[in-house]
């Protein structure tokens, strides 16, 4: 672009040093390029020159030969010398904008009337803090300093990232060409200042603090977008419930933990939480959290609380650890750059005993090891014994006593003949 434009201007200088024979010669062709804001043809109020890139290409109307691309100066103006003879077209080519005329033909003599008006759209509204909140600026409510970004591409391909501030009352606007383009509000929480809720279809989303613009086929081509700002308050609400309620758990035993978030703000947040001194298993989580890769404790909540709105989430864990003491939750305080105003309600805690399990007496599970030795089971016979009892009042052990009775007369005759035997000897 600079170097055809650089021939042609160097051209136009040298051309009144030529002979008069020689400009006869030649002929120039030029024109004004512009935005035409409000489409109607004529470069007015409001209009906006173009300066930016290749604009128009100028060519031979018979033979199609390119004589070259041409871009605009300073002032919007585009100039080509080109010798005398030939019919001449000019043609628009830069295809991210519509116009009204795309080629001008059959030139022959000079002319300074070639002009394009390029029609793409505009996206303008206001930015500004709605102290009172009725959506319209007062006198005495303030605008920001914040970059107010445009991204997307042309209908062209060509990418387009544009970017502005609003002015001292408030305003802003861009130029696009025709494609898909976002827009995206300024993040203002270190200024104390977030989205203020919509009031009207015009108003951002104030959940994203995006939107995507559609393309504008109507007359003025205009589409209006609201960045309004409050000052905001941030404050997330925590409170835990345990279930089954019980004085003492034992290890094994699962829990359901429910944690309800509350925001008690003026601004949409997504919290995250996490679980204190946690010393237990996670289970499983509802799908309205997500948990941090390789933690069991800390999650973020998917989507953002509106103000007033509250939250449940469920979670199931099992008891592992006797030295869990209590359910501990926590909320964060990660609304941007707001500091949270009630960090008072932001911690539930909930006390509870865990005991280890009984590893012996009825209920126990504990298997033998390999060097407990069992014993072998009695016959059916001295089990029905052992039932029936003998009407003594002494445990049976299923044996009769007869036997042990002559047992001892044996042995009491044995001492007596030895005795006897003994003092035969000693007489």
């Amino acid at each position: 672009m600079k170097k055809h434009f650089a021939v042609a201007l160097t051209a136009a200088l040298v051309l009144p040093a030529t002979p008069a024979a020689a400009q006869d010669e030649t002929i120039t062709i030029g024109g004004l390029v512009y935005l035409d804001r409000n489409v109607n043809r004529v470069f007015d109020e409001g209009d906006v020159v173009w300066t930016d890139g290749l604009s128009v290409r100028v060519s031979e109307h018979d033979t199609g030969r390119i004589i070259g691309d041409f871009g605009t100066d300073a002032s919007g103006r585009y100039r080509v010398v080109v010798p005398k003879g030939p019919e001449y077209a000019v043609t628009y080519i830069n295809q991210d904008y519509a116009t009204n005329r795309p080629m001008y033909g059959l030139i022959t003599e000079s002319t300074a009337d070639a002009d394009f008006n390029l029609i793409g759209q505009i996206l303008a509204g206001s930015s500004f803090v709605d102290a009172n909140g009725d959506g319209v600026k007062q006198a005495g409510e303030r605008t920001h300093q914040g970059r107010i970004k445009v991204v997307g591409r042309s209908r062209s391909g060509r990418a387009i990232e544009l970017e502005t501030q609003p002015g001292a009352d408030g305003t802003y606007s861009f130029d696009l060409p025709d494609g898909d383009f976002t827009i995206t509000a300024p993040d203002l929480t270190a200024e104390g200042l977030a989205l203020a809720p919509p009031r009207t279809p015009h108003d951002i989303d104030w959940l994203t603090g995006s939107h995507k613009l559609q393309q504008i086929w109507d007359e003025d081509r205009t589409d209006r977008l609201d960045l309004r700002y409050l000052e905001a308050k941030a404050d997330i609400g925590l409170e835990s419930a345990v279930t089954p309620v019980r004085d003492v758990y034992t290890i094994g035993d699962q829990l359901d933990l429910k944690l309800t978030l509350t925001n008690h703000g003026n601004v949409p947040v997504a919290p995250t939480f996490f679980l204190g001194s946690f010393a237990a298993k996670l289970l499983s989580h509802s799908e309205n959290v997500t948990l941090r890769p390789g933690t069991d404790e800390d999650f973020t909540v998917n989507a953002k609380i509106l103000p007033g709105q509250q939250v449940d989430v469920a979670l199931r864990i099992e008891l592992t650890d006797v030295e869990y003491t209590e359910v501990h939750a926590l909320v964060r305080f990660n609304f941007g750059r707001l500091p949270d105003v009630g960090q008072q309600n932001n911690v539930a805690v909930k006390t509870i005993k865990v005991v280890a399990r009984p590893t012996t007496g009825p209920g126990t599970t504990t298997e033998p090891t390999a060097t407990t030795t069992t014993a072998a089971p009695t016959s059916t016979t001295d089990q029905a014994v052992a039932k029936a009892g003998n009407g003594s009042g002494l445990a049976s052990t299923g044996a009769s006593p007869l036997g042990f009775l002559g047992l001892g007369a044996l042995l009491l005759a044995a001492g007596v003949g030895a005795l006897f035997v003994a003092r035969r000897r000693r007489s």
